[in-house]
């Protein structure tokens, strides 16, 4: 085994050391300046903008890729993404304070072909003061899906910043559909106020939106507009929601009834339509858990008065029986077409 000599050994290290730093010299560079912006105190939805220069500090030809922030708050604008050596140009930040409350903290990442810095962050600082802090700061308030019959109850607080007390009040919701009231001095605190939102158990079932507006004693801010959803369902879901089949000379199709949740068992006790030229049959294929309800027949013919008289487009209805209390029927829209 040949040893190397402790003195070429140290030659080559500091060689490679030469060699690197050459090679590093040649190559593209990156500077941002500046890499930290704070816009200082800002009210909310106020926007604010910065400059940031961009330089090729390099050798080579310096080539920028994607430049993106982590919130749609901050939008940050690059014209020229390819730099020669020496070169410099300007990124433009405009920051809008929306709705947030206190120190605020997001990110500008630079993309580049830079051989050491591939990715450079701009850190974006804010104080966003208010005299009224709502949360959520969105104004939005989201129910989890959950059965009919399930009340669910949310709050959204209201603190005063600059004001002794707080007072809010309300006059109802825009559509009725949420339960809703006014909590003030809330948890003994007389700047503080709540809104209670809540589910009712009548809640019709599907997605279900509403919005109410709050009034405040604050000057700056009174009035608040709170939107609601919730996504509610029955203990039987159906599919589809309707039967429908245009000029068919025998038609047949099948209605799906399933159980939305694991703990609920279910037996269709009947079913008819009110169309007698359809026949129904109930075809259990999961016990207690899915059952199919088949609809066959044949259409009435042109000449029948039910097609003259609804110019060939016949409606009716197929009734589902359940042994469900809280679901002991349903509806099901159905209508075919006849060629007049």
């Amino acid at each position: 085994m040949t040893v190397m000599h402790p003195v070429s050994a140290l030659r080559l290290f500091s060689a490679l050391i030469l060699l690197a730093t050459a090679t590093g010299a040649a190559a593209q560079t990156l500077t941002v300046t500046p890499r930290q912006i704070d816009f200082g105190d800002m009210k909310q939805e106020q926007s604010a903008t910065a400059n940031v220069t961009l330089t090729n500090d390099g050798a080579a030809k310096l080539v920028i890729g994607k430049v993106d922030a982590d919130c749609g708050c901050t939008v940050p604008t690059l014209e020229i993404k390819e730099l020669g050596p020496g070169e410099s140009t300007t990124m433009v930040i405009r920051f809008n304070s929306k709705r947030f409350a206190g120190k605020i903290f997001k990110t500008v990442r630079v993309e580049s072909n830079d051989p050491v810095s591939p990715l450079i962050d701009v850190i974006i600082t804010a104080n966003v003061t208010t005299p009224l802090i709502v949360d959520p700061a969105s104004h939005r308030v989201g129910f989890k899906r959950a059965p009919q019959g399930e009340v669910q109850t949310q709050l959204v607080t209201f603190t005063a910043t600059e004001a002794d007390e707080l007072e809010i009040s309300i006059n109802g919701t825009r559509q009725g559909l949420f339960e809703v009231a006014v909590i003030n001095n809330l948890d003994g605190d007389p700047r503080r106020a709540a809104l209670e939102v809540t589910v009712p158990a009548d809640m019709k079932p599907g997605r279900q939106r509403d919005n109410v507006r709050v009034r405040t004693n604050i000057p700056e801010i009174p009035k608040v507009d709170i939107e609601m959803r919730c996504w509610v369902h029955q203990a039987l879901a159906v599919s589809p929601a309707a039967v429908n089949w245009r000029f068919k000379s025998r038609f047949k199709s099948s209605v799906r009834v399933a159980a939305t949740g694991k703990d609920i068992e279910f037996k269709i006790t009947g079913a008819e339509t009110d169309l007698p030229e359809i026949t129904v049959e109930i075809n259990e294929t999961v016990p207690n858990v899915e059952t199919l309800i088949v609809l066959e027949g044949i259409p009435i013919t042109s000449e029948d008065e039910r097609a003259v008289a609804n110019k060939g487009r016949i409606k009716g209805t197929l009734t589902i029986h359940t042994n469900l209390p809280e679901q002991p029927t349903i509806e099901i829209p159905v209508t075919y077409m006849v060629r007049m």
